[in-house]
C-alpha cells in the first residue's frame, strides 16, 4: 500500500493554516549551502504548493541561486497555528512562464522595484555604501516606473518549483508526544516511515 501524498497533505495544511489566520502561511524558510561556507537561511514568499512542488520566485543574482540549482537546500514550512512543520528536500524545476507572469503580476510596487534593483543596480546581498544610497536607487527607479504595471520584469527573476524527493513532517501534540514521519519518493509514489519525535 502506498503512502499518502505528502505534497497534497502540505497543500491541505496550508489552507487550514490560512483559515486559522497563521501569519506565516505564505512564508517558507530556505536554507542553502554552497559547500564551502556556513549554510545560510532566509525567509521567502511561498507562491504555490501543488503536485509540481513548492513554487518560488527567486533572483538569479542572489547568493541562494547557485545552491538551489545544485540541490543544496532544505525548505522549512512552519505553521504554528495548526502545529505543523514540514522540511522539504529535492530538485529544482522551472515554473511555467504563464505562472511566473501571474506571480509577478501579484507583487506590490515596492517588491517589483526591488527585483528590478537587483537586476539593474546592485545584485541581492551585495555591499552598498549606505542605506541612503540604496533608497536613492529605489527612488530613482520609482520615478522612472511610477506604477506597478510600468515596472518591467527583470531578466534575472526566476520562477522555480522545489520538487520534493524527501519530506519530513512534524505534527505537534499538546502532550509533547509529537507525530513525526519521513516521506521519500519511491518510483511514482511515496514511502512513509515513522520517526521518533
Amino acid at each position: 500500500m502506498s503512502a499518502p501524498d505528502p505534497i497534497a497533505e502540505i497543500a491541505g495544511e496550508r489552507e487550514r493554516a490560512r483559515a486559522a489566520g497563521d501569519p506565516l502561511v505564505d512564508v517558507c524558510i530556505l536554507a542553502t549551502s554552497d559547500g564551502s561556507s556556513a549554510p545560510g537561511a532566509r525567509a521567502l514568499v511561498l507562491r504555490d504548493v501543488g503536485p509540481q512542488g513548492l513554487g518560488l520566485l527567486v533572483s538569479a543574482t542572489s547568493p541562494k541561486w547557485r545552491p538551489l540549482q545544485t540541490g543544496r537546500y532544505e525548505c522549512l514550512l512552519l505553521w504554528t497555528s495548526i502545529r505543523r512543520q514540514s522540511r522539504v528536500r529535492g530538485a529544482l524545476a522551472p515554473m511555467p512562464e504563464p505562472l511566473v507572469e501571474r506571480y509577478w503580476g501579484q507583487k506590490v510596487h515596492e517588491s517589483r522595484l526591488l527585483d528590478l534593483y537587483y537586476g539593474t543596480v546592485h545584485p541581492q546581498s551585495s555591499v552598498v555604501a549606505s542605506p541612503e544610497e540604496f533608497r536613492r536607487g529605489i527612488e530613482a527607479l520609482r520615478r522612472q516606473y511610477p506604477t506597478p504595471a510600468s515596472v518591467p520584469r527583470p531578466e534575472g527573476l526566476r520562477g522555480v518549483y522545489l520538487v520534493p524527493h524527501r519530506i519530513e513532517a512534524w505534527h505537534g501534540s499538546p502532550d509533547r508526544l509529537h507525530d513525526r514521519h519521513v516521506y521519500t519518493r519511491s518510483g511514482r509514489g511515496w514511502r512513509e516511515q515513522s520517526l521518533v519525535p
